[in-house]
């Protein structure tokens, strides 16, 4: 077998006419570079594996990841041990790469020994998913810097919540990766988040991030109440102890949250964009929910033992679902970002 450059690993679960789109861009990349691709199929129980059978790659593993057995850290770090590659490509099912030279970009930074790792652009199309979320946040990596330095704890202990986070960005829906700074460092063992977590290990052991604004692909999906809620939990309840962040601290600030950001938005469906009249209230409608279901799920990740003293009945509630959340999320993960 050739010597390999890039390992390309894709998480699949029941991925039939949503991973055959991201397929097929690799396959049209203008990318030199000598790959695999290993598909961590989730025990699929569609035709998912048969579609992945016929792929035309050229160096191809399928792995099965039993049932109960997945996990956002867990089963990428089994792809790593296996991989062949010096350089680790993670992507999920449901991203769409932009362009033919989006795997040139994203790799870029460390075939030119500028970074460790680094991580792509998601953006929102505004044709065929929310153009609100679109409007709003297709700028939003702009202002970063291309490469984020490390820092030293003593630095760390004194940066603000906000900067640590900041500092902490990553995404694993689109990232490469030096393979053996990940099987030294490897990535925590979360259920979710990952990748934050792992970028936080990564400055703060000498190694640099880097964003590569040019390697920007579409990732969008239409979300549940529920889904949203629980993601937004377990997001807030691993970024107090990782870095000191509280999106919402009380209830007050939950109200007035999605209030002002239903208006603003609100605003943008029927004022900034270019869409049916219908679909302004759709949209309108359908932010109302997720809104609502992000800051619920801020809020009870905030929640512990000392929030139910005294006459809270709600609080009480709200932390014991909490507590629900957080363990099933634990035992499952959560298949989708």
């Amino acid at each position: 077998m050739a010597n390999i450059d890039f390992s390309i690993v894709i998480l699949t679960n029941n991925s039939v006419g949503i991973v055959d789109r991201l397929v097929d861009s690799i396959l049209a990349q203008e990318f030199d570079q000598e790959y695999e691709v290993i598909f961590m199929d989730n025990s699929s129980t569609d035709d998912t594996v048969a579609y992945l059978e016929q792929t035309p790659f050229k160096h191809k593993q399928i792995l099965n990841v039993p049932l109960g057995e997945f996990s956002h850290s867990g089963t990428r770090m089994r792809a790593t041990k296996l991989a062949k590659g010096r350089y680790m490509v993670f992507f999920t099912d449901d991203i769409i790469p932009i362009g033919t030279n989006f795997l040139k970009n994203l790799t870029a930074p460390l075939l030119a020994g500028k970074a460790s790792a680094a991580y792509g652009v998601y953006q929102v199309n505004a044709e065929t998913c929310d153009p609100v979320d679109a409007y709003l946040h297709n700028g939003w990596y702009e202002n970063f810097d291309d490469i984020t330095e490390p820092v030293s704890q003593f630095c760390w202990d004194k940066f603000t919540p906000q900067l640590r986070r900041r500092l902490c960005n990553f995404d694993n829906c689109s990232s490469c990766i030096n393979r053996e700074v990940l099987l030294d460092l490897k990535f925590p063992d979360v259920p979710y988040g990952e990748d934050m977590l792992f970028a936080k290990k990564l400055i703060l052991n000498n190694y640099r991030v880097a964003i590569c604004k040019d390697a920007r692909f579409y990732h969008w999906h239409k979300v549940s109440f529920t889904y949203l809620m629980r993601r937004m939990c377990i997001d807030q309840y691993l970024s107090i102890p990782e870095f000191g962040i509280y999106y919402v601290r009380r209830k007050l600030g939950v109200i007035k949250s999605i209030i002002i950001r239903v208006l603003h938005r609100a605003f943008i469906a029927f004022f900034k964009v270019k869409i049916p009249f219908l679909k302004r209230f759709y949209w309108s409608f359908y932010n109302i929910k997720t809104l609502t279901a992000d800051f619920i799920g801020k809020y009870m990740g905030i929640l512990d033992e000392n929030s139910v003293k005294g006459f809270s009945p709600l609080n009480k509630r709200l932390l014991k679902r909490k507590n629900a959340i957080i363990d099933e999320i634990y035992k499952k993960s959560i298949k989708r970002y």
